[in-house]
């Protein structure tokens, strides 16, 4: 069965796990950074890298949003969606 996402609900993706994991990502790429050999690990690197999870996070939800936002717009006007062929399970 084919079937065809003609609108994504923007507060459903907001109030969804995606945050969270958009963060975890964003903080395990932080913890990354202490493998620099400049890092110095004291309680304001850890603050830093905190702040910078929560801002990059904030950031990819904006650009995700607008993302949808777009989609929205387009699948409105006509432009065909995403299609996906799904299977009977059995």
């Amino acid at each position: 069965m084919k079937v065809e996402i003609k609108k994504i609900g923007i507060l459903n993706v907001i109030f969804s796990v995606f945050p969270v994991a958009v963060f975890v990502v964003m903080l395990i790429s932080g913890i990354m950074g202490m493998f620099s050999p400049e890092v110095s690990f004291n309680l304001s690197f850890i603050m830093n890298m905190i702040m910078s999870a929560i801002v990059n996070t904030l950031l990819f939800l904006v650009f995700a949003v607008f993302f949808l936002l777009a989609y929205n717009i387009l699948c409105g006007i006509g432009i065909r969606g995403v299609c996906i062929e799904l299977e009977d399970k059995e």
